[in-house]
Formats: C-alpha cells, structure tokens, sequence
C-alpha cells in the first residue's frame, strides 16, 4: 500500500512538473512570436509610383499622435480629384503599396501612399491596424487640407484593411473601403474544437493575443472590424478573401450594411489574389471604385 502511495505521489509529481514546462514553453513561445508582430520593423522601401513611370510629390503629416509621416501623392489622369489611400500590410513601407496604387493609377485615380509608424520611428509597434487607424484618420485630414481633393476612397491589406474599416467607422470623409484579408476579429480571435491538441492551440493563441495587447499598449476591449463595419452602410465596402480566409470575409460580409460586395478568391493564401488572378483582381477593383465615384472609362 505504501509503494502504491509513493508511486502514485511520484506520478503526480511528474505530470505536473510536466504541465509547468510544457506551459511554460507555451508562454515562451507566445510571447515570442507577439514581439515579433509587435516590432515587425519596415518592411520595404520608401519609393514611389515614379518608379512605375507615374509623377509623384513626396508629402508629409502629423499624426494625432504627434509624430510625422513620408508619404507620396501621384495626381491621376481621369480622376485628380478623386483619391485612393492605399494601405500595405504588416509594418510596410510605401514600396508594398505599389502594385496597388498602379492598377489605380492606370484606371486615373489619383493615389496616396505613406509609411507605417514603424517606418518613421522604430518605437513606434506594429498593431496589426488598431493605432494605424489614427494615422489613416491624419491622412484623410491631411487630403481635405489640400484643397484639390474631393473624394477619398481606401484600399487596405490585412493590417491596412483592419485600419480601414476602423477608420471609416469614425470618419465619413472615407467614401468607400476595399478591404483585403483583414481578420473579423483579430485580438478576440479563437480557435474552436476539441481535445488535447486543440486545446494547447487555444491556449497558445489566446497567450499570444494577450502578450500582443500587453506589448502595444491595447486593451482587451479594443473595438474590432466586425463590431463597425455595419456603421459605413450606405458606403460601399468590398471584402476580398483567400479561400484559406474565407471565414473572415464571410464574418465580415453579414455584419456589413448595404451595399457590399464580397470575392473570396480560389486557391489563394494570404495576400496572394493579385497573384492568382490578376485581372480578375484590377478589374473587380477597379470597376467597384467606378461604380461608386460615377466613371464611365468608355
């Protein structure tokens, strides 16, 4: 009886010493990879659509936050007055803009492109588009002090498209928000299932969504792109989605208001739509800003 105690005490001791490292491991890990999202750095460089053959003046502004960002302004040839915010993904610099802003430009939108937060300071994080959302709101600010500028439109990826959606939920002066890969809800994002496995991925992820908020300066509470994006009905919004993102796009698209559109794009990852189908992509792009600033290519 008492080698059965001992043996069972031993047991227990292992499998929780067991259970400490492997949670352990896990908060290392986490917190890991939330620095890595946190401080992605620039990525890119800051070059413009003169690169593509298209004119360009470089622009500056302040945010609301107090710090200055680079950006460029290319004046369209249909369309001058009619601009396009173009907004690149995680920490990018104004050359992960680029593919974007041609396909615009070629269509005579005028564009502007500028660089993340990380870009002009190191200190300042990655946030995955919640503070980038302040910085689209100064830009949009920075267009209307121009004088030349009557419509603005925003076109965003991933971090870009969370920042746009949060942004056009506070400001009306963002008309219409073509919206690529952006979670539904990114900092309360979960994984669902049961058993072993699934549930040290729940823990993991829900380790690193903290350490993320923690690292950046976010609260749990912080509104998501599904709590707003109702609120920009009647503003035309286009989501476009992987097949692997499907489900954030679908989120996304029945909590939109009317009228929206929504493209999930066949055998394409994160970011890759351009490259799967790209004249699908200009086209569905192209003609959803026609439709809603009124151009007749014709």
């Amino acid at each position: 009886m008492n080698k059965l105690l001992k043996f069972t005490r031993v047991i227990l001791l292992v499998m929780t010493l067991s259970a400490i490292t492997v949670l352990g491991i896990l908060i290392f890990l986490a917190w890991g990879y939330a620095f890595f999202l946190s401080h992605a750095g620039c990525l890119g460089t800051h070059i413009s659509l003169a690169s593509r053959g298209y004119a360009s003046e470089p622009v500056e502004f302040t945010t609301a936050g107090g710090y200055r960002l680079r950006g460029w302004f290319a004046r369209g040839s249909r369309q001058p007055e009619t601009v396009i915010i173009v907004l690149p993904g995680m920490s990018g610099d104004t050359q992960m803009a680029l593919a974007d802003s041609e396909i615009l430009a070629r269509a005579g939108y005028s564009t502007l492109a500028y660089e993340h937060r990380s870009c002009a300071d190191p200190a300042l994080l990655h946030s995955g588009g919640y503070l980038e959302a302040g910085d689209l709101i100064s830009a949009v600010q920075y267009l209307e002090s121009r004088g030349d500028v009557r419509h603005i439109g925003v076109l965003g990826f991933s971090t870009g498209g969370t920042a746009a959606l949060l942004a056009a939920a506070v400001t009306p002066r963002i008309e219409a928000v073509v919206e690529k890969g952006a979670p539904a809800h990114f900092l309360s994002d979960g994984q669902s299932g049961s058993g072993l496995a699934n549930q040290f991925g729940n823990l993991y992820q829900a380790l690193v969504l903290k350490f993320f908020a923690m690292q950046t300066g976010l609260s749990s509470g912080v509104t998501e792109t599904v709590d707003v994006i109702g609120s920009l009905g009647p503003r035309p919004v286009l989501l476009i989605h992987g097949g692997n993102e499907a489900t954030s796009g679908q989120i996304l698209y029945a909590q939109a208001g009317d009228p929206k559109e929504l493209w999930i794009v066949p055998g394409a990852g994160h970011g890759e739509y351009q490259a799967v189908n790209p004249q699908e992509y200009a086209n569905r792009i192209v003609s959803f800003f026609d439709r809603v600033f009124g151009v007749d290519h014709k």
